[in-house]
């Protein structure tokens, strides 16, 4: 479907259906916080009628009202991260206090900061920003919040942001959090007041510094400045300030020294905050204007928003080293990576999350997403394994090997043809083809029983959960199962496509060949007659007929990289019909993994905390989503995605701490935060416009976000 159809289709959904299927309970009026009325008390964002729900809202700096969600403070679960690409981070918290903290390189676990940053002193009064009632509303990288603190006549408003902006890496990567400050004084009497700025104390080796107009570092500490200020009676005042870091080397857990790629670009954290404050105007703008790009879109409000801040998982999540030494193996682009979750499940890019989660990092930073691929190429192994990360929970130099093997060397195949659709490089596929071929050919010997299927390898015991090696990996299957021989149809697919490119003849007629007859044995040993059961052990002559709610992965994967189904297309709208009357009925929240035929969830009796089967796994309902998406059903899976959404962003309030797995009873978390998976997100509007990588980098959104922003990745807007 093209754009304008969509747009047709969906009528006026960007903005107005934020919350079908019925409202949160916890949707609330517009409390009285004591904000003056007229313009005042209504910078940065103007205090909407409902509170803690999607509604429209009108933000500074934005054209038009906006779909998003004002948060009472105290109620929101984790705060906007403010960092880029491998720079590191500080939360926002919703009480106003500055919360977790890795720009010193405290990446596993982030170090729990919580503190004030900004405490107001007038007479023998001196009053944090936490103990207001605070307002916020979060559009990642930018934190708007809203203020009226009870003991002094003052109202504030905060915009703090960092400079991410789609499509020029350099800039992104810059370590420096940018404030604006709007004090407002509610009385007629003239206030004459003292900003007290507390930031953390840079350890041995960093450094911490804030540049703005009439700001002075105190003596009283490390990262403590200070800043006087008179505000006439009804009046206001803005104060501006950049807060940079510099924290230019760190040793990984695998005891390897690491540069951080900033280092290159700034010598010192008072070259980052000058840097900063010279360009806060140049940089907000282009930040808004890629946001505004996809508040213009045709999409739902509610996916609008989901993209805007799915993107934090960037800033939270990522490392960027630089190259430094000769004996370096990757290029001078440096050697980017984006772990599990640093907070939730730190491995340094595990293949199976980076399949559904680096659609962002291939649209909007390809150039990145190359150096990730050349990394799995370098640790592949001589029969053609590719590892199933680089090292836990921070090493990049400890590939593990045999751990999910039957997923990610076909996965890794298909990650390079995704890299050509996006950039179109031949000469690019042929540096990865001979590695992609040999990875391909490893799968081969995967296949137990001389079926043409990549069998599950699961590294069990009988009644033990781990490692079932394979992304529901406390969940082990036998056999074939639809999920791991689907995506094998695909990596099949790929094989042909890549040999092709690179005129191999020979291979591509293999990958045919062994295509048609892995096709058979799929249809023969995996198609119940009304989905595709979840596994089939042909040596034990065994089967499980649950319904796995993402059991045509393998088809989701061929869409994307715009190759023709797999599978025949009236079974597979079979299947989808089972997963809706199956999964989808099991839960409010999405999708139960495992449903049995007669509907009720799989318990599978040996993960109780976290059971992967009786609960919802967010990035794989994404993936199963989309595929209704790309056999015309939109409804559904537009549906699916909103209720994974909503039980994140609005049941739980943590669009800045998504998890991997919720409960299929609450849609309240059960295991998992901050996860990389989730930024599958960012291929739902190609799946809903039916599009490949391909189109859809070409055309629409992405383009529309590159354009916005005006930039090179090597733009430095100084």
């Amino acid at each position: 479907m093209k754009r304008r159809e969509l747009l047709t289709a969906l009528g006026s959904a960007s903005v107005l259906s934020l919350t079908s299927g019925g409202a949160s309970a916890q949707t609330s009026s517009q409390p009285s916080i004591g904000l003056s009325p007229g313009v005042k008390g209504k910078w940065p964002f103007v205090l909407p009628e409902v509170i803690n729900d999607w509604t429209t809202v009108q933000v500074d700096g934005l054209s038009a009202p906006i779909p998003a969600c004002v948060y009472e403070g105290a109620q929101l679960g984790g705060g906007v991260p403010l960092g880029g690409l491998g720079t590191g981070y500080l939360t926002l918290e919703g009480q106003g206090k500055l919360g977790f903290c890795s720009i010193f390189n405290d990446l596993v676990p982030p170090a729990k900061v919580f503190s004030d940053w900004l405490l107001v002193e007038s007479g023998t009064k001196c009053v944090p920003l936490s103990t207001a009632q605070v307002w916020y509303l979060g559009h990642f990288p930018v934190a708007d919040l809203q203020a009226a603190l009870a003991e002094l006549p003052i109202e504030i408003g905060v915009r703090a942001f960092s400079p991410y902006v789609v499509g020029d890496s350099s800039v992104s990567n810059t370590p420096v959090a940018l404030f604006d400050v709007e004090l407002r004084n509610t009385s007629n009497q003239l206030l004459s007041l003292k900003l007290h700025l507390r930031f953390p104390a840079a350890p041995e080796g960093a450094g911490l510094a804030i540049r703005g107009e009439g700001i002075s570092q105190d003596a009283t500490g490390e990262g403590h400045y200070s800043l006087e200020v008179s505000i006439p009676g009804q009046n206001q005042r803005h104060v501006a300030f950049a807060v940079g870091w510099h924290a230019p080397s760190w040793r990984d857990s695998g005891g390897e020294l690491r540069h951080n790629r900033y280092s290159q670009r700034f010598r010192s954290a008072e070259e980052v905050a000058d840097f900063g404050n010279r360009n806060r105007e140049a940089l907000l703008k282009r930040v808004l204007a890629w946001q505004e790009a996809v508040y213009r879109s045709a999409y739902p409000g509610w996916l609008q928003d989901a993209l805007v801040q799915g993107l934090y998982s960037h800033a939270k999540n990522s490392v960027w080293i630089a190259r430094k030494r000769q004996d370096d193996w990757w290029g001078e682009e440096g050697w980017f990576t984006h772990s599990e979750s640093h907070t939730g499940c730190p491995i340094v890019e595990t293949m199976v999350c980076r399949m559904h989660g680096h659609f962002p990092l291939l649209y909007f930073f390809p150039e990145l997403e190359s150096t990730t691929l050349e990394g799995f190429r370098h640790y592949q192994i001589s029969d053609g394994e590719i590892p199933f990360c680089f090292g836990t929970p921070t090493s990049m130099r400890d590939p593990r090997l045999q751990c999910q093997h039957p997923l990610n060397s076909g996965q890794y195949a298909q990650m390079v043809y995704r890299l050509f659709l996006r950039t179109g490089n031949k000469d690019q596929v042929l540096h990865f083809y001979d590695s992609a071929k040999r990875a391909i050919r490893y799968q081969y010997t995967l296949d137990d029983d001389n079926s043409g299927l990549v069998n599950d390898q699961p590294h069990t015991r009988p009644g033990e959960a781990w490692p079932a090696n394979q992304f529901y990996d406390c969940w082990p299957w036998e056999g074939a199962s639809s999920y791991v021989a689907g995506t094998w149809l695909a990596t099949l697919q790929t094989g042909k496509q890549l040999a092709e490119i690179a005129g191999d003849g020979e291979f591509a007629a293999e990958c045919s060949e062994k295509l048609a007859k892995a096709k058979q044995s799929f249809e023969q040993r995996l198609w119940n007659g009304s989905y595709y059961r979840l596994w089939s052990n042909k040596e034990a002559g065994t089967t499980s007929e649950v319904s796995l709610a993402n059991q045509l992965m393998g088809d989701w994967c061929s869409r994307v990289l715009g190759l023709e189904d797999a599978l025949p297309e009236d079974r597979v709208a079979k299947a989808l019909g089972a997963v809706e009357r199956l999964n989808m009925a099991a839960t409010s929240y999405g999708l139960i993994n495992g449903v049995t035929p007669d509907g009720k969830p799989f318990d599978t009796k040996v993960h109780p905390e976290g059971d992967f089967a009786l609960n919802i796994f967010v990035g794989e309902n994404l993936c199963a989503a989309m595929t209704f998406m790309y056999h015309g059903r939109k409804d559904i899976g537009l549906e699916v995605a909103r209720r994974l959404y909503h039980a994140m962003a609005i049941k739980t309030r943590s669009p800045w701490n998504q998890r991997c797995l919720l409960s299929g009873e609450t849609g309240l978390p059960v295991w998992g935060d901050d996860y990389y998976s989730n930024l599958s997100i960012w291929a739902v509007p190609m799946a809903l416009e039916g599009m490949s990588v391909k189109e859809f980098a070409s055309s629409g959104l992405v383009k529309d976000m590159l354009s916005a922003t005006g930039g090179s990745r090597h733009s430095s807007a100084d």
